[in-house]
């Protein structure tokens, strides 16, 4: 199995979406970073693994989501998207990479190969090789570059 360790924020959304977007309404994720996501899929066949702290509203039981969670399942279906799973929580002062870890250590031999896609740069250095930065501040999150780089990363 081939896994994209997905973040929400700064990935799904950035600062210049942030301007546009329409605040009465739950527009948290830019749907039209939803296509690059698909795209990745596509051409890896890869599972998608929420590491973003957007997991605590998610559940694979999709009757046990709360409100976000429920939001997240919508919107990536409307783009032929579905969560696999999501990384466990490790507690407050947890590490993103802590939990990423522990997730891949209880698959074992399932995962052939992962990717982990966020904006949050600290922290990473192990999995240097399978990380991929978006720049919400600068660019609009998830980017053709991005893609590109998780495609390779999946396939290579």
């Amino acid at each position: 199995m081939k896994v994209i360790f997905l973040d929400i924020d700064g990935v799904l959304n950035s600062r210049a979406y942030d301007r546009k977007r329409d605040w009465t309404k739950q527009t948290d994720i830019d749907e039209t970073r939803l296509p690059l996501v698909k795209r990745i899929v596509e051409e890896t066949g890869a599972e998608i693994v929420l590491s973003s702290t957007w997991r605590r509203h998610w559940d694979k039981n999709a009757e046990a989501c709360a409100e976000d969670g429920r939001y997240i399942n919508e919107i990536f279906a409307k783009y032929g998207l579905k969560i696999y799973d999501k990384t466990p929580y490790l507690g407050i002062c947890a590490e993103r990479k802590d939990e990423v870890a522990l997730w891949l250590e209880r698959a074992g031999d399932a995962v052939e190969k992962f990717v982990i896609i966020d904006d949050y740069r600290y922290g990473w250095a192990e999995f240097y090789d399978f990380f991929v930065k978006t720049n919400p501040n600068l660019g609009a999150g998830l980017e053709e570059e991005h893609v590109v780089k998780a495609i390779e990363i999946l396939n290579g």
